[in-house]
């Protein structure tokens, strides 16, 4: 069930309290209703989603802008919206619309808990950087190459044409180019192999280039077959790729790959791109860009790198009918519509939840631990002592075992009787940098016009228009930071036919986004004379603060903050792709609960006849 007016709660007594509609414990919502568990989730707004929302009017922007301005929204500051008139209606704008890459751990939760069905799912199609022709001229460092030398380059371009043409898998590679050649036949039906394209002539594939923005060789048939390609990069090129699909790869076959990651774990990746794989500053400066990292490649260390672009690559091939994809976004809002759906899900397992209801206060009233609860629990059923008393705001009282929440949405455990609780603020850092992340700056566009040279299809024989293109803009005089822009077109169904949304990502101010943005209006046409650029019917540019911060991360005060049952959440991410890590930390805290990771978000096999018995009906 869930409630949005301010009617009794259908009970006093609950085993999960959640306080929040965020990914997160949307995730943990439907996994512990699903488990067996009562429970209630609250939200103090007056929407779903949390940080991951979306707003589909000017007054609901406007008045979220204020509240963040007046310092109400946590995790966010800065708020500035500008906007031509008032937006009609069938507008959506997103404060998390994620990319979710197909090799994910996300889709593989969906599709176990039998919800992947549940979204419309839109292709993201070509991603594009920004070079100018100087850029682009300037040749490779000198190097000494992954294997040192013409052999292995030649290699390197063998591998790639091979796959292009459906012969082998792409890290089915071997060390000599007469080996190459010899085994250049093989069958791609190994488990792991990437679909492969069907066989082109050579020189059939040209990057596309829209102004100052050049396409990203980001397939299989681009490094192979195009033209903006020589040999030589094409050979370093490949073998690095070679690499990236090996890095971590069990197989004794592969310990070369693995030694050169640990030796190179905590170095940028440029120093990569110029040494063992020397290739121009323009395709340092594009594999980067399929990072989707705030970092340039001068300060990405490799151990952030690496799995990342191995997330693209492993992605590529296995979206049906737009093959040239890596990642998709879900319509409608992205994480917003996640966050949606997965509330409604909780609510079929039996869940409540309540928007416009939050925590007042939360006494602690014993000291049980959570394995004797659940024994406890089974011995004498509903209705036994609670751990905790929570006072909502609307007078409300009611008794849980467990508390869930974000430091912005739950006060401080306030103990009875002779239980104390303490609470540590600390922050965690990125491992391999020791550096806290920075906060991001972040925008959303409306605009009056369409981009139709960013959705076009690249590839003839594609079933699908991409509704989604990803552009970054490095930042020259910040030693190549990046902007990136996300374009969506109407196909999402978050903006009427006509009209194009863009959101924008980036670890510096404001004014490199408007720089980035303009740059891109003013060249996504190939028209002579082009058009007039698209108006921008509205804007609204915002600061989100550094995500990883922790109210409990040290082990004394998580252990503490466990033996009673409140667990404070890690604010989400706020990139560009949907961060994998929201799955992990919801999967532990289930297995604190339930004792268990088995069965995490999955459909108990009653629930899942009942609705193999409706399909066939």
């Amino acid at each position: 069930m869930s409630f949005t007016d301010n009617p009794p709660l259908p009970s006093a007594d609950w085993d999960i309290l959640i306080t929040g509609s965020g990914i997160k414990q949307s995730l943990l919502a439907v996994a512990l209703g699903r488990a067996g568990k009562t429970v209630l989730q609250i939200d103090k707004n007056a929407y779903y989603g949390g940080t991951s929302t979306a707003f589909y009017s000017h007054s609901e922007l406007a008045s979220w802008a204020a509240r963040v301005n007046d310092g109400l929204e946590a995790g966010f500051s800065h708020a500035e919206l500008t906007c031509d008139g008032e937006l009609g209606r069938g507008f959506t704008v997103s404060l998390a619309p994620d990319l979710v890459y197909w090799d994910s751990e996300l889709l593989r939760l969906l599709r176990g808990a039998d919800m992947a069905d549940s979204f419309s799912w839109q292709a993201v199609g070509s991603w594009w950087v920004w070079l100018t022709d100087e850029e682009v001229a300037v040749p490779a460092a000198g190097g000494s190459g992954s294997g040192g030398g013409a052999l292995l380059m030649d290699a390197g371009v063998k591998a790639a044409k091979a796959v292009a043409a459906g012969k082998k898998k792409w890290n089915k590679g071997r060390k000599k180019a007469a080996e190459e050649e010899e085994t250049a036949g093989e069958g791609a039906a190994a488990e792991g192999a990437v679909a492969a394209p069907p066989p082109q002539e050579e020189g059939a594939t040209k990057l596309r280039n829209m102004g100052g923005f050049r396409e990203v060789a980001c397939t299989f048939e681009d490094v192979a077959w195009s033209k903006d390609l020589s040999d030589r990069d094409r050979g370093y090129l490949g073998e690095f790729l070679r690499f990236v699909m090996k890095h971590d790869s069990p197989d004794p076959a592969d310990q070369k790959y693995r030694d050169i990651f640990t030796e190179y774990r905590t170095k940028p990746l440029h120093a990569l791109l110029t040494t063992l794989f020397p290739l121009p500053p323009s395709a340092t400066t594009s594999l980067s860009s399929l990072s989707l990292l705030p970092t340039p490649p001068t300060a990405t260390p490799l151990s952030l790198a690496l799995p990342a672009l191995a997330r693209h690559f492993r992605s590529l091939g296995n979206i049906p009918d737009v093959r040239s994809a890596a990642a998709l976004t879900i319509a409608y809002g992205g994480s917003a519509e996640l966050c949606q759906v997965l509330a409604r899900a909780a609510a079929v397992a039996g869940g409540v939840n309540v928007l416009g209801r939050g925590v007042r206060s939360v006494s602690t009233t014993t000291t049980t631990k959570p394995a004797e609860q659940e024994q406890e629990q089974e011995q004498e059923g509903a209705g036994k002592q609670r751990t905790h008393k929570v006072a909502l705001d609307n007078g409300e009282e009611i008794g849980v075992d467990w508390i869930i929440g974000s430091a912005s949405d739950l006060p401080s455990p306030q103990p009875t009787d002779t239980t104390t609780t303490t609470t540590t603020t600390t922050t965690t850092t990125t491992a391999d940098t020791g550096e806290q992340p920075a906060a991001l700056s972040r925008a959303a566009y409306v605009l009056a016009g369409e981009l139709p040279a960013l959705f076009a299809k690249k590839y003839p024989d594609e079933a699908i228009t991409p509704a989604a293109a990803l552009l970054m803009v490095p930042v020259a005089a910040e030693g190549g930071v990046p902007v990136y822009i996300l374009a969506r077109s109407w196909a999402t169904g978050e903006c009427p036919r006509g009209h194009t949304l863009l959101y924008a990502v980036t670890a510096l101010g404001h004014g490199a986004i408007k720089s980035a943005v303009s740059r891109l209006l003013l060249q996504q046409s190939q028209e002579a004379p082009p058009p007039p650029p698209p108006g921008v019917a509205l804007s609204l540019f915002y600061t989100a603060r550094a995500p990883k911060t922790r109210l409990n991360a040290d082990a004394d005060a998580e252990a503490d903050a466990a033996a009673q049952g409140v667990v404070y959440l890690d604010p989400e991410q706020q990139g560009v792709v949907f961060d994998d890590e929201v799955v992990e930390e919801a999967r532990g805290l289930f297995e604190r609960i339930v004792g268990t990771r088995e069965g995490f978000m999955r459909l108990p096999e009653e629930a899942r006849r009942l609705m193999d018995e409706m399909e066939e009906a």
